[in-house]
């Protein structure tokens, strides 16, 4: 039974609801690595905005030059379960440094790539790119969940999971008119100035904050196979594939259904599409504190909620044949489903002893990606064969009823 309870014994609802009893420099730490992520997260997304230019530029057709989006995140998912081992033997804070460098020089590597107009160097530098942006996320929320407490270091996870969809929005919004005043290779340069604006901040924080750790002693094999051999992490992983594979269908194929079924401008589909990743700014940091105030400490109790509420949520859309319906149904599919993404990586992180908690999340963020990645693909073959959306989305909705089970049979939150 999930237990529902504000705060805990001895505490006002004031203190539980609040970081009255967090170290300053935690908070400043939170600070850094959420602009840090916020900045790398948005480079991710920003050919996206830019398809037309780098076609003309580059001189290939728009499904190739969408490549450049997806490589990067197809770098994350191959190369982030070694990063992790690096994570547990370096160290958080170093991993960031050298992740943030070689951000900034690939980086402009992009800038440079984009100004000679050649698609494969900008293609093999955003594939680079990818491995450290992957490394940054991993290191930088790990990093965040040592800093707080254990009763608020699910909802610090959650707002920093955040700057995810919040870097997609700016990043979203903020390209198209750079690229109109600039140039198209503008956006990499300002990403790599401003991701050192970042890793200062981040770096600020750091100094402010106690981070002690124990060393590591293990092999790598011997962490890969404690981590794998541990119940929570793998019930974690399948359930953030599944999350994430929710979440990449609807950001990917939302615009098309919506102009198919709808008959609704390219434009207008596109700013409605783009309410469900918004959303993810407040969800993915109301998921945590859900889980450390509301539930008690319980991260599967809002893993069950979301995917209780995202799977018929997810039904009745391709059911309905009102517009208005869908925006309501959109705006709640993305607040449920992105639940999940802080409160995973609480729940992964306190399964396992500190010193390989690196791995563990870097196991759990390729699980993620690798969802994020296939789940386009996947539907996309289904609409194909099919000729319609409803294959798709009983795809995606069998998806949530697979991730609802596993909330049953996976191990208690060692909160």
């Amino acid at each position: 039974m999930v237990e529902f309870r504000f705060g805990r014994v001895g505490e006002s609802v004031h203190e539980s609801l609040s970081f009255e009893h967090v170290p300053p420099g935690a908070l400043v730490l939170l600070a850094g690595a959420w602009l840090l992520s916020l900045v790398t997260q948005g480079f991710i997304i920003i050919p996206a905005s830019i398809v037309d230019q780098i076609t003309v530029a580059t001189g290939v057709d728009s499904s190739t030059a969408v490549w450049l989006v997806s490589a990067t995140p197809g770098a994350w998912a191959a190369s982030n379960f070694l990063v992790g081992t690096v994570i547990d033997r370096w160290g958080d804070v170093r991993v960031t440094a050298v992740g943030t460098a070689v951000f900034v020089l690939t980086s402009l590597w992009c800038f440079q790539a984009a100004r000679q107009g050649s698609f494969a160097s900008l293609l093999t530098a955003r594939i680079v790119a990818g491995v450290a942006i992957g490394a940054i996320w991993t290191a930088g929320a790990n990093l965040v969940g040592r800093a707080f407490p254990i009763e608020t270091s699910g909802t610090a996870i959650g707002i920093f999971t955040a700057s995810a969809p919040a870097g997609f929005a700016v990043t979203q919004v903020g390209t198209p008119p750079i690229a109109a005043a600039a140039g198209w290779s503008a956006p990499f340069a300002i990403a790599a100035a401003l991701s050192v604006l970042g890793f200062g901040a981040f770096l600020f924080g750091v100094r402010r904050t106690s981070l002690d750790r124990p060393a590591h002693q293990t092999t790598v094999g011997a962490d890969f196979s404690t981590v794998l051999a541990n119940r929570a992490v793998v019930f974690g992983c399948v359930m953030e594939f599944a999350a994430y594979s929710l979440y990449l269908f609807l950001n990917s194929w939302l615009p098309t259904y919506l102009s198919a079924t709808f008959a609704v401008s390219s434009t207008t589909s596109g700013l409605l599409a783009a309410l469900f990743p918004v959303m993810g700014v407040f969800s993915r940091s109301g998921g945590g504190f859900l889980s450390d105030r509301v539930f008690a400490g319980n991260r599967l109790g809002v893993l069950r909620l979301s995917f209780l509420t995202a799977s018929p949520v997810v039904a009745l859309m391709v059911l309905t044949d009102s517009l208005a319906a869908v925006i309501g149904l959109l705006v709640l599919a993305g607040f449920t489903i992105q639940l999940t993404f802080g409160v995973v990586y609480a729940y992964v992180r306190e399964a396992v002893d500190e010193s390989l908690s690196g791995t563990a999340l870097a196991f759990l963020g390729t699980a993620g990606i690798s969802g994020a990645f296939t789940a386009p693909l996947v539907t996309g073959e289904l609409i194909d064969a099919t000729g319609t959306y409803p294959a798709a989305f009983a795809y995606a909705v069998a998806l949530g009823v697979v991730g609802l089970a596993l909330t049953y049979f996976a191990p208690a939150s060692q909160t």
